[in-house]
């Protein structure tokens, strides 16, 4: 396939008081403007929960949430994450097992909802990107863009 990754795919996360219809605020703004979400993790945090997303474009998301005065995460743990394509030949028990190898710590992950022939894309957060994208390509498995994602978006 032979995907390379420049720099790691931007995700948008938001801060939203734990209450129902928060969640719906936030889908609203990105239907009302026309932004396509590839994937969504949601982590409940008590009285909060931190929503992060991959999407169409998220510059103009994050400022269309700001303008809408929501609270956005901005530290780099939750806008950059590395977007991994899951096959019969690359499994997650691999990609954990190399990550684990090399002393890649991952922080968190969630899927997507983008299907490449058959096969799915995992986002993860490792504690360095830079050093998880290497190592992965090094061991031939397929790094995404966000613009790869754009283009085979379901």
């Amino acid at each position: 396939m032979g995907w390379v990754s420049l720099v790691p795919v931007p995700q948008v996360s938001v801060f939203l008081d734990n209450r129902p219809g928060s969640l719906s605020d936030v889908m609203m703004h990105l239907d009302k403007n026309q932004i396509k979400l590839y994937a969504l993790s949601i982590v409940d945090a008590g009285e909060f929960g931190l929503v992060r997303m991959v999407v169409e474009d998220p510059q103009l998301a994050a400022r269309i949430l700001e303008g809408a005065d929501f609270n956005l995460a901005k530290s780099k743990k939750n806008t950059e994450v590395t977007a991994i394509l899951i096959s019969q030949s690359n499994p997650i028990s691999q990609i954990t097992r190399i990550l684990g190898e090399h002393a890649v710590n991952i922080e968190y992950a969630y899927s997507s909802a983008v299907h490449f022939d058959g096969k799915f894309v995992l986002v993860l957060r490792p504690k360095d990107v830079e050093d998880a994208e290497r190592t992965l390509r090094q061991n031939g498995v397929a790094i995404l863009t966000l613009e790869e994602i754009r283009r085979r978006f379901q």
